[in-house]
């Protein structure tokens, strides 16, 4: 039972999680851009938003990977401090958001080719999300 005196809580190191969470986002960004680059080359044309129209479609999706990998991480802090097995309940958020963003390209009015595309993209930010994020958790927990 928590709460009982001798029974220890598990807390949150916020300077380590936080660093963690940025070198996570990091990752993120770079898988992101690193998979466009690679559809680039197969002449696969990722569907990204309109949105800061200057940059390449790369470097929308690596900015989209770093600000989802953050916001992630945000989740998973409030969710770790607030709900028991919140780790659990993080990856299946993560999980299905992942897996519905790697569908929603398919309703699209475009060639499936570049459907396929930006569904790979969306798993490239996804799946670093879900595969790092908590590991820096369990390394940032301290017990009291």
């Amino acid at each position: 039972m928590s709460g009982t005196p001798g029974t220890p809580t598990r807390g949150i190191a916020g300077g380590k999680f936080w660093a963690g969470a940025a070198a996570a986002a990091l990752v993120t960004a770079l898988s992101a851009l690193v998979a466009t680059v690679i559809l680039r080359v197969f002449d696969l044309m990722p569907l990204s938003p309109n949105w800061l129209p200057e940059t390449t479609v790369a470097v929308r999706f690596a900015i989209l990977g770093f600000i989802g990998a953050l916001i992630a991480a945000g989740l998973l802090y409030v969710l770790l401090l607030t709900t028991p097995g919140g780790d659990s309940f993080f990856g299946w958020i993560v999980g299905l958001v992942t897996l519905a963003m790697a569908v929603v390209p398919f309703a699209y009015d475009a060639v499936m080719g570049d459907r396929i595309a930006t569904s790979l993209v969306h798993l490239a930010i996804g799946l670093p999300i879900l595969g790092l994020l908590p590991g820096v958790a369990d390394r940032a927990a301290v017990w009291k």
